[in-house]
């Protein structure tokens, strides 16, 4: 069998038609593939802002002729350059396992003393979405705080970007991670002419200029579909879909295509200012929506949705007073050891189980890469002039954090927690004290729990409540709880406090 592959011909277009010829040559070892690669209307012009085009599908309409007439098979896009309603005359066959689908800042080293001193950051990017979603966030997630966020136009192939980036008397640049992290790999899909070592040493040149923030989600959810590419295929090819399906990761499939129907939902088009992530998980699907609809709604979500559980769990809704929160425990600070500071000397990326950092370990991490719990954690962090390059987004163990490729290495990872903390490896900064033998519970019928040392010292001190109903965050804490309490165990996950008050008061 033979097959004729197109894309555009930038380097990641092509990467990414490889990535899908390899994948359907490992499941069919006889099949012959050509690649054909040409240009689009949003590639030959570079003038105009991408909002400020025609029409929806600047990057992919071009491409639609060659599988009406059958001078080519498949097409390969990234799917965010789609347009979010169908002609009729395509079929989105397939997609891959889905690329990290954050956005990636990236702030020149020379440019930073200035902006902490100016309070004031200039940034390249073309997305109203970004613009929308990130100027109220970077002005308080940048170490010391920002005053002021302004952005500039930018367009161009992701290596056009960077170098202008570096020409330009500008500070930063917001990127797509997976575009990054695919050309930084791109020498493992290289064929003649293609020359992507060169370009993959480019691009890691330019990072290693840079400081970097992989960008929550939570704050800054994607374009709907980033890091996601998929495979077109002419609606009388039907004799494809098998093929297809061999490599297609259903997952993806139909995480990315419920993030398309809710943007379509509000209109759709890279003019929208509304990012939209959708990820199924064990416990669990996890909706991220934000940004602002064409007639000014503010649109604002994050939250986990398993309806299965929360029709189980949540059942009394009346009593739980949420002006009344427990404090279980006061924090002891642990001054640094000998020890412990080796083991920070020695670890790539510290992650910060809590915003609570000794003042005696600001010094001491500075200088190393910082992975915090959730956005609220950053924040903090941030005001303590502490460079936080990537969040969990209360997330927990369902995170996969993807930095491997920027890293240049597989980190070695330290956590920062309390002295009594499971996790491994780990240092205690501090110590847990409890401050009462009388938490006055009893009555209680719904809890949040924000930690699972503090569930075992509220059981403790009244087992009744093992009964009750019960919830926390995604993560450690809820494998605790549902360890503790055993099979059929009533604790529901939530992605944080809020969003379970949300529930319980509907």
């Amino acid at each position: 069998m033979r097959l004729i592959i197109a894309s555009r011909k930038s380097d990641l277009a092509r990467i990414q038609a490889y990535m899908v010829g390899e994948a359907l040559k490992k499941k069919n070892l006889d099949l012959e593939i050509e690649y054909q690669f040409s240009s689009s209307l949003g590639d030959e012009n570079q003038d105009d802002p991408l909002w400020k085009m025609p029409s929806q599908g600047v990057f992919t309409q071009d491409f639609r002729a060659g599988l009406a007439n059958g001078n080519v098979d498949m097409v390969v896009h990234s799917w965010k350059d789609l347009p979010t309603e169908s002609d009729g005359s395509i079929i989105l066959a397939a997609t891959l396992p889905r690329a990290d689908p954050a956005d990636l800042l990236l702030i020149k080293k020379t440019a930073i003393e200035g902006i902490k001193k100016s309070k004031k950051i200039w940034l390249l990017s073309s997305s109203p979405r970004r613009m929308f979603n990130l100027e109220s966030f970077l002005k308080k997630a940048f170490p010391n705080g920002l005053n002021e966020v302004e952005f500039s136009s930018v367009r161009g192939n992701i290596q056009t970007r960077l170098s202008k980036m570096l020409e330009l008397e500008v500070d930063g640049l917001i990127v797509a991670k997976a575009a990054i992290d695919r050309l930084l790999t791109s020498d493992q899909w290289s064929r003649a002419n293609d020359n992507f070592e060169q370009s993959a040493l480019a691009v890691r040149n330019v990072i290693d200029k840079c400081e970097w923030m992989v960008l929550p989600i939570s704050a800054n959810p994607p374009a709907a579909a980033q890091g996601a590419l998929v495979v077109e295929i002419a609606q009388q090819r039907k004799d494809l879909i098998a093929i297809l399906d061999e490599i297609n990761c259903k997952q993806t499939f139909t995480d990315v295509s419920i993030e398309r129907s809710i943007l379509s939902s509000y209109g759709g088009g890279c003019h929208q200012k509304i990012g939209v992530w959708v990820k199924t998980l064990a416990r669990g699907r996890v909706f991220s929506i934000r940004g602002e609809s064409d007639n000014g709604e503010s649109i604002k979500q994050f939250s986990l949705v398993n309806s299965k559980e929360l029709s189980k769990n949540i059942a009394l809704k009346d009593i739980y007073n949420p002006n009344r929160l427990i404090d279980i425990f006061s924090r002891e600070d642990i001054l640094p050891s000998a020890d412990s500071l080796q083991k920070i000397s020695k670890a790539d990326v510290l992650f910060l189980a809590s915003s609570h950092i000794p003042d005696d370990y600001l010094t001491k991490i500075k200088n190393h890469k910082i992975w915090a719990s959730g956005v609220a954690s950053w924040i903090k962090l941030a005001a303590k002039n502490i460079w936080v390059n990537g969040v969990d987004d209360n997330l927990g163990a369902c995170v996969d954090r993807q930095i491997e490729t920027l890293l240049n290495l597989s980190p070695n990872w330290l956590t920062l927690t309390h002295a009594d903390s499971p996790s491994k490896p780990a240092i205690g900064t501090y110590k847990l004290i409890p401050n009462s033998n009388d938490l006055n519970i009893k009555d209680e019928t719904h809890f949040y729990w924000r930690s699972g040392s503090s569930f075992r010292r509220a059981l403790e001190l009244e087992p009744k409540i093992k009964d009750k109903n019960h919830a926390c965050g995604m993560g450690q804490t809820y494998s605790i709880i549902k360890e503790i309490l055993g099979d059929g165990a009533n604790v529901t996950p939530f992605i944080n406090e809020d969003e379970w008050l949300k529930v319980l008061h509907k």
